[in-house]
């Protein structure tokens, strides 16, 4: 009975994988609704918080699972030895929500900021890692990133062969020998409704978008990455000597982020890492909710916006009452507004 079980769960594990293999536009929609299944639960149940942390780490783990699963299909695209370090980061990041939530309802706010501070250390180790043993100029976050799937689907070679083509051509694309020009074999076109007019990403530039190489990490760089990978640290300590309420810690990290930013700049840099570059730019609006600056001016007018909205805008109230319930439950979780 056992035995057959057993069998019986391959099997479906089979059927799945050849599923997502087929169909990742599938698998990337299902996963989505998964996470707006998250949005909708948070501040609309008794534990929303943590009900919500749940399934929104669950999505996230889930899409990582398919990653893998379509990673299976493209060699080029496998996970190496010294990426395990970068897997086990980014699983830490997807869940340090939940952990986080799970340990002020199990233990308090002692077992928030104890849970809290091991979880940084483990991330500020695991990047110091990446950045010395595997010369990163830039530490994404998460560190192994999500594959893009369309690219996927551009880049997987079909099963049949190509009449006309070479063995050693790629069925799904051709390089101009004239002009280096790339263009699309008409075997090579994706299904009806993923097609654009976007041209064909060559296999081995998808390669080198999802395992990018950095140049020599120089001085400026690395002074840079430990600015920021300290950041989450120094903050902590310094919140520990001034207290929750001071605008030290704010202003302390704030310096570590800007400062970190400023090194990085005219650095050559690749693609992804510049991306990188461009989403820790973006994260400076944090601070506009973070504490102290969330209590003293920002609370307030997020606040009169919300109610304002759902005053004047039918149907608004539905939306703008939970969020207002809900956005300070989200502003205490550290994870959220300082990780």
């Amino acid at each position: 009975m056992e035995s057959y079980k057993n069998l019986l769960s391959l099997e479906w594990f089979d059927a799945y994988k050849k599923w997502v293999v087929k169909n990742p536009q599938g698998a990337t929609d299902m996963e989505a609704l998964i996470k707006w299944g998250s949005y909708f639960l948070a501040g609309r149940l008794h534990n929303s918080t943590l009900l919500s942390e749940i399934v929104y780490s669950g999505s996230r783990l889930f899409e990582m699972f398919n990653d893998f699963l379509l990673r299976g299909t493209l060699p080029q695209l496998s996970i190496g030895q010294g990426n395990r370090l970068k897997i086990i980061l980014s699983v830490v990041e997807y869940v340090e929500v939940l952990v986080e939530v799970a340990a002020v309802q199990l233990w308090g706010e002692a077992g928030r900021w104890a849970v809290v501070i091991i979880l940084q250390i483990v991330k500020a180790v695991g990047r110091f890692m990446l950045l010395l043993h595997q010369n990163i100029n830039v530490v994404p976050s998460p560190p192994l990133k999500p594959l893009n799937r369309r690219m996927v689907v551009n880049a997987r070679p079909h099963s049949h062969s190509i009449h006309g083509l070479n063995s050693g051509m790629n069925p799904e694309w051709q390089r101009l020998s004239s002009s280096g020009r790339v263009i699309r074999t008409l075997a090579g076109a994706p299904p009806m409704h993923l097609r654009t007019f976007n041209p064909p990403k060559p296999t081995n530039d998808l390669m080198e978008n999802s395992n990018n190489k950095s140049s020599k990490l120089g001085f400026k760089n690395l002074t840079a990455e430990i600015l920021y990978i300290m950041r989450p640290l120094s903050h902590l300590t310094s919140m520990y000597y001034f207290g929750q309420t001071s605008w030290a810690p704010w202003f302390l990290s704030l310096g570590f982020d800007l400062t970190s930013l400023h090194l990085h700049k005219g650095m050559c840099l690749s693609e992804t890492e510049r991306s990188e570059i461009t989403r820790r730019q973006i994260c400076l609006l944090y601070y506009l909710v973070r504490s102290p600056a969330f209590h003293t001016v920002t609370h307030r007018r997020i606040k009169y916006f919300l109610n304002t909205v759902g005053n004047k805008i039918p149907l608004a109230r539905s939306i703008c009452q939970p969020l207002l319930a809900y956005i300070p439950e989200w502003q205490k979780i550290y994870a959220y507004t300082w990780s």
